[in-house]
């Protein structure tokens, strides 16, 4: 019998953002059909330089759904499966960096805008739109991930020990972070997969780094919320966790000041009121 996915996101405006006029920068998706569920997230910078940051999120994390969905069908083995999700990674740099040209010749920077932009600065088009992007895809055998620049990626077995499938990377100093917007997207693409089955995996979680940020407890706030989400669904079931997402977002958004955004994927079998069927579910 194949395993069964369902999946759920949230948002939360930053308090820092409200304070200062800025629009909701984050951006999230959720598709989920038959036994299959692909969350994304995707956090536009706040500086003023990147001032359609909102836009370069939004195309993030609707391409990269796009791609994976797409990428299902070769998504079936684990060992296999990072190569196809670095393949995923390099058509979203390309595909995303073709959409943010679309845009700006829809839309030419003009007044303010214009102002910073630097004629010399080769990446001119790209810098205004510039955005992380974290993409997550749940089959019967695997879960997989991709990720350009801050964030988190976390998948939670049975038993509530929480792992990280992708590798840590050297380039986040914890003030700046890589980007799509950047010179190499490429060289900053993060992927990894792990066999569902093998680790005993029943749910993953995205979080922009909104939700991070904000923790007193660097090392271990990741492992406690995984615990704590697998706890919630046996519990009380996913919707019920979809109903109190936006308000436990909106703490760490007003503490921290950035906008804060989480999506999960969890297997309906440790949901106590879930039926034997699954509705497709886009956001």
């Amino acid at each position: 019998m194949s395993r069964r996915w369902t999946a759920l996101s949230g948002t939360h405006i930053g308090s820092v953002h409200i304070r200062d006029g800025l629009p909701l920068q984050d951006a999230h998706a959720v598709l989920v059909a038959d036994d299959t569920a692909v969350i994304a997230v995707a956090d536009g910078h706040g500086h003023r330089l990147h001032f359609r940051s909102d836009v370069g999120s939004a195309l993030a994390v609707r391409i990269s759904s796009e791609l994976l969905t797409a990428a299902l069908p070769r998504l079936t083995d684990p060992v296999t499966a990072p190569a196809v999700l670095r393949e995923v990674g390099t058509e979203l740099i390309s595909r995303w960096t073709r959409a943010v040209g679309d845009h700006v010749t829809q839309h030419p920077f003009a007044g303010d805008d214009l102002a910073l932009v630097d004629p010399t600065d080769p990446g001119r088009t790209t810098r205004p739109y510039g955005s992380t992007v974290l993409a997550m895809v749940a089959t019967d055998t695997l879960l997989g991930v991709l990720q350009i620049g801050d964030g988190d990626a976390v998948v939670v077995t049975a038993s509530g020990t929480s792992l990280r499938p992708v590798p840590e990377d050297p380039d986040l100093d914890g003030s700046r972070t890589t980007s799509l917007c950047q010179p190499d997207p490429g060289a900053s693409l993060r992927v990894g997969a792990l066999d569902v089955h093998a680790e005993d995996l029943v749910l993953g979680y995205l979080c922009t780094d909104g939700f991070s940020t904000s923790r007193v407890d660097a090392d271990g706030w990741w492992r406690q919320t995984g615990e704590e989400l697998v706890g919630f669904a046996r519990q009380h079931g996913f919707a019920w966790i979809d109903a109190r997402l936006p308000g436990w977002l909106e703490e760490p958004a007003a503490i921290g000041g950035d906008d804060t955004t989480l999506a999960l994927v969890g297997l309906t079998a440790i949901d106590p009121g879930a039926t034997a069927s699954a509705t497709p579910t886009t956001r």
